[in-house]
């Protein structure tokens, strides 16, 4: 009787040590994704002898997170489940932009406001779309930044729109992450080469 007690403890025992295990076990973690570098040769040009503050982008709450936003309908935002940003989403961008305009060799100095306490210009940006479009049965990364060159207070120099589309080939988190990075890349060599322009031109709107 008692052998026979005994061996029900210890059934009992790993049935439960079973149930923990299960109960510890996790999803894997999602992959985190980081815009790649811009060619160099898209943003080649004369050096300029000022310096540049990169702000941090404004953006909604739908896009000032580490999350991958989805639109599937007009003023809806859901958010993809197959991977998300290594930052938040405004940090990604700040970064890609910082990234491009040192990598260009161009530039006296460039940084966030952290990094350079004062400068020429100042950099503001609004990521106003940034989002992975599935409506209709497309499956495109969107990109709309808004730019303005300023002296860092009060006086803008120029202002423009910036935007681009690149379509993903798969739902697979690795191309969405390609067509992000096709996306933002585009934008951020544009811009840079825009802000370069309108900086030696002393900021004209020109």
């Amino acid at each position: 009787m008692k052998q026979a007690f005994r061996i029900m403890i210890i059934g009992f025992a790993f049935a439960a040590s079973g149930c923990v295990s299960q109960l510890l076990e996790t999803d894997p973690p999602k992959p985190r994704y980081l815009i790649g570098f811009v060619d160099a040769a898209a943003v080649a040009g004369a050096d300029v002898d000022w310096s540049l503050i990169i702000e941090n982008p404004g953006a909604s709450r739908a896009y000032d997170t580490t999350k991958i936003a989805v639109s599937r309908t007009a003023g809806r935002i859901e958010y993809f489940s197959g991977g998300e940003w290594a930052s938040r989403a405004p940090v990604v961008v700040q970064m890609a932009m910082i990234q491009a305009f040192e990598d260009s060799g161009r530039i006296l100095a460039v940084g966030n406001r952290a990094d350079i306490g004062l400068s020429d210009f100042a950099l503001q940006t609004d990521i106003r779309r940034l989002d992975l479009d599935v409506a209709g049965g497309n499956r495109s990364a969107r990109i709309d930044i808004y730019v303005r060159l300023t002296n860092g207070r009060s006086k803008v120099f120029a202002a423009k729109s910036f935007s681009a589309t690149a379509p993903a080939r798969s739902n697979s988190g690795d191309d969405v992450a390609s067509a992000f990075d096709t996306a933002l890349k585009s934008v951020v060599a544009e811009l840079v080469n825009w802000t370069f322009e309108k900086g030696e031109g002393g900021g004209s709107s020109s």
